[in-house]
């Protein structure tokens, strides 16, 4: 029988240290300091073209009023700038700036280097144990989802 304690003991630790991470400021080829999530709704807008606040909300899987609080300090930082979207005129259409661009390949970079070990793994990883690895992390995902709509409904 398996002793799914270590298992379990070793995606907390992981959790916990990818936590720290979160709260580390990077600079990412600017003069100015980042942090993870502030970097990751920068990806998002250099990803996702004609970004508005509802569809970066939705791909980061937070709340409106978290994604616009985000923007209000990345636009006070001088990264991101809010347009009229060409769709509407009540759609506000978010872009990087000169700053947040520099930031934005900067992070590209970084991701680069501090997981080229973790991508040249998955790379050479039989179908099979991709598939499975990436179906475990799915049900892992649900399962925080889950965790986090009945940690709200008792609040």
């Amino acid at each position: 029988m398996r002793d799914y304690r270590s298992l379990s003991a070793l995606m907390e630790r992981t959790i916990h240290k990818y936590n720290q991470t979160e709260k580390k400021q990077r600079r990412y080829g600017t003069d100015l300091t980042f942090s993870r999530v502030e970097i990751h709704t920068i990806e998002a807008i250099g990803e996702i073209e004609d970004i508005n606040i509802t569809r970066l909300a939705t791909y980061q899987g937070i709340t409106k009023g978290a994604a616009s609080q985000m923007i209000y300090k990345l636009v006070d930082k001088g990264a991101v700038k809010k347009s009229i979207s060409p769709n509407s005129d009540t759609e506000v259409r978010l872009e990087l700036t000169d700053i947040g661009r520099k930031a934005y390949e900067g992070h590209k970079e970084f991701h680069k280097a501090s997981n080229e070990e973790l991508f040249v793994m998955l790379k050479d990883m039989p179908d099979e144990l991709y598939e499975k690895l990436e179906e475990i992390l799915h049900v892992f995902d649900n399962m925080m989802d889950k965790k986090l709509k009945n940690d709200q409904d008792e609040s």
